[in-house]
């Protein structure tokens, strides 16, 4: 890895951390260069600014995030009737590392005006949509639910409860646990109906 790569890194990992402490509107330029002991304007030898560091945070946790779905949500891989409601459990799980701040970031990133900051928003959401499509595709091809909803309406229907459920809880400051959101429990509520339980 080259010393240019290896400082993107550590500014990346310095911006996480300060958005983990203090929210995404704690991580300036000035916090970043003090906590790296860098000057701000070497800062900017390594990104164009804020917005583009708080989109690569964005895309690092996006990679993290997609890596761990390739082996916790494969439904063909457990024995019939024990797929969908663990697997979905295990999964949400991940969105409430470091106090969910990966929808932290996706949320600012919706509200700014940060063109490159918006754009990795956009792709993170419109990536993970696909997957969840394909996952809830793959559960319907081996049966493991009837529902009549198609695949692309039931990805939709998972981000929106997990982005409402987050967001609910921001803004009344209560604690946010994923897998005790409502929303949650819907919508498994809603697969588990056509989902058989007993091992066939």
């Amino acid at each position: 890895m080259s010393d240019h790569a290896a400082r993107q890194e550590a500014i990346v990992a310095t911006a996480l951390d300060l958005a983990e402490s203090r929210g995404v509107a704690g991580v300036t330029t000035a916090a970043l260069a003090r906590r790296l002991q860098f000057t701000e304007a070497a800062l900017y030898r390594y990104f164009p600014g804020k917005g583009a560091i708080i989109a690569a945070a964005l895309r690092h946790m996006a990679e993290r995030l997609f890596a761990t779905m390739l082996l916790e949500l494969m439904p063909e891989a457990v024995p019939k009737g024990h797929a969908a409601h663990l697997q979905l459990q295990r999964h949400i799980q991940r969105f409430g590392l470091r106090n969910g701040l990966l929808l932290e970031l996706l949320l600012n990133a919706s509200g700014n005006r940060d063109e490159a900051l918006q754009i990795a928003g956009g792709e993170l959401l419109q990536e993970y949509t696909r997957r969840m499509t394909a996952y809830f595709t793959q559960l319907q091809e081996l049966r493991f639910t009837s529902t009549a909803s198609p695949p692309e309406e039931l990805a939709r229907l998972w981000v929106c409860q997990l982005l409402g459920g987050f967001v609910r809880c921001r803004l009344a400051r209560e604690p946010w646990d994923p897998v005790e959101q409502p929303g949650f429990h819907a919508f498994l509520a809603q697969l588990q109906s056509s989902v058989s339980l007993a091992a066939s």
